[in-house]
């Protein structure tokens, strides 16, 4: 994946993540709802972790975290890479698979870490892992396939 690494190597591309992720809270209410925000950058491991917020409303009757928005702050974050590897062209979600692994709860922060396994023409395929901020515990891992569209 040279293509990948090209890319990763430029000199703005932390400060073009951070932009990028602005886009999408301007653009999207989703993104604007869920509030990521880039933590980490990591050329070796050829990765990006963004936090989100656990949220009062993203709570479910146990006081954990809904299913449904872990798989949307998963989209949001592997999506936002995947839109970034693209070349400033327009991605969607194809495909997203997900573990249930622990619940996260309330009051803490999740953190996302998106990695690159496939960078084509036409499809990105991200790897994630979300983790507590709290204590580092892996809660979830996912895998999704975006297409290039723009």
């Amino acid at each position: 994946m040279s293509r990948l690494n090209d890319i990763l190597e430029q000199e703005n591309f932390e400060q073009d993540v951070r932009e990028l992720i602005c886009t999408f809270k301007e653009n999207s209410r989703v993104s604007k709802l869920m509030n990521p925000e880039l933590v980490d950058f990591n050329k070796t491991e050829q990765t990006i972790t963004l936090g989100f917020p656990v949220q009062k409303y993203q709570l479910n009757e146990h006081d954990t975290m809904h299913a449904g928005f872990i798989a949307a702050a998963f989209d949001e974050a592997l999506g936002i890479f995947a839109s970034h590897l693209s070349g400033g062209k327009s991605t969607v979600s194809i495909n997203i698979s997900l573990n249930y692994i622990k619940p996260i709860p309330k009051d803490d922060t999740i953190m996302i870490t998106a990695k690159a396994t496939s960078l084509g023409r036409t499809l990105i395929t991200v790897s994630g892992e979300c983790r507590l901020k709290s204590n580092g515990l892996l809660t979830n891992t996912a895998l999704a396939t975006f297409a290039i569209v723009g």
